[in-house]
């Protein structure tokens, strides 16, 4: 049974009449003819009692009739739903997403794409950089969003955000009162918490480099696999640390948050997927992630502020 004769049957059930049917097929009446009766010797019933002068469904016509009528919408739907895909409006994408952007654009992103791609199911799931490689390398994921730089090989790569790097200090450190940015260097012989390099490649790799910059490499006291656990180790006056800036979110009564002085120490965060992989979807994904990503920045930049980080001499409670 084919979808072109139950929508031939439809058509002629709901006209009661060949001719007016055919018109509305926009066919000639015989081959209309033909092929309700063919699809009745399929069936093995008749579905239409005929007289010259009017056309009645039988009674098993009028039960067909039901489910053909359900299952041309759901034909109808599915090619809808084909379009979506096609024109990448619909579909499924996997996303993985360092944790370190749940406090400052990822949110707002996440948000931004559900409401401009509401027929796009995605999944997000907090992955390491590291991880993601290899999860796009294993299609276990379609899109990452993670901290560079990182061998990227052969993925293709868009920079989205960028955020400072701010100092959190337990409550109480000499640098803490001092009401202006800390100096890198002065933090040269602090005891550090930070996330294990392969934890947080790219991460790392910029904080090392700065590091590196102002004559010292930090002294590893503690390490963590997240960020809320690397302020919750400086809230217990165990190190000092090294955040992004929407880190200050996390507004721990013991922990101090300020500005580096100097040029800023900048953490980038960057969409990687497979070029080489066909996903219609991917393309309007990462368009209005990027999109979500400006806009959150111009906005920010627009309050004056800095990924929530508060001035050096604010109270904090």
């Amino acid at each position: 049974m084919e979808i072109r004769q139950l929508r031939y049957f439809v058509t002629v059930a709901e006209e009661l009449h060949f001719g007016r049917a055919a018109a509305r097929l926009h066919m000639s009446q015989p081959p209309l003819s033909q092929q309700i009766q063919r699809l009745e010797r399929h069936l093995g019933f008749p579905l239409f009692e005929r007289t010259r002068r009017s056309v009645h469904l039988t009674r098993a016509g009028e039960v067909l009739l039901q489910e053909a009528q359900r299952a041309l919408a759901q034909a109808d739907r599915a090619e809808e739903v084909a379009g979506l895909i096609r024109s990448g409006t619909a579909g499924t994408v996997r996303i993985g997403f360092v944790g370190s952007a749940l406090y400052g654009v990822l949110p707002h992103a996440l948000r931004s794409l559900r409401s401009r791609l509401p027929d796009v199911h995605f999944t997000a799931r907090e992955m390491e950089s590291n991880d993601q490689l290899r999860a796009l390398e294993e299609d276990v994921i379609d899109l990452g969003l993670t901290r560079p730089p990182l061998p990227l090989g052969d993925l293709a790569v868009r920079d989205i955000h960028e955020e400072a790097l701010v100092a959190a200090l337990p409550e109480g450190h000499p640098l803490e009162g001092r009401g202006r940015p800390v100096a890198l260097r002065e933090l040269a012989a602090e005891p550090f918490v930070l996330f294990s390099p392969e934890h947080g490649s790219g991460f790392w790799a910029t904080l090392a480099r700065a590091c590196d910059d102002a004559g010292f490499s930090p002294e590893v006291t503690y390490r963590a696999e997240h960020i809320h656990t690397m302020i919750g180790m400086v809230a217990a006056g165990l190190g000092v640390s090294l955040v992004p800036a929407s880190a200050a979110q996390l507004r721990l009564g013991q922990v101090r948050y300020l500005p580096l002085a100097g040029p800023p120490v900048m953490l980038r965060l960057s969409l990687i997927w497979d070029g080489r992989r066909t996903l219609p979807a991917l393309e309007r994904v990462t368009a209005v992630l990027a999109e979500a990503a400006r806009t959150y920045a111009a906005t920010r930049d627009g309050a004056g502020e800095a990924d929530g980080v508060p001035p050096p001499d604010e109270p904090r409670g």
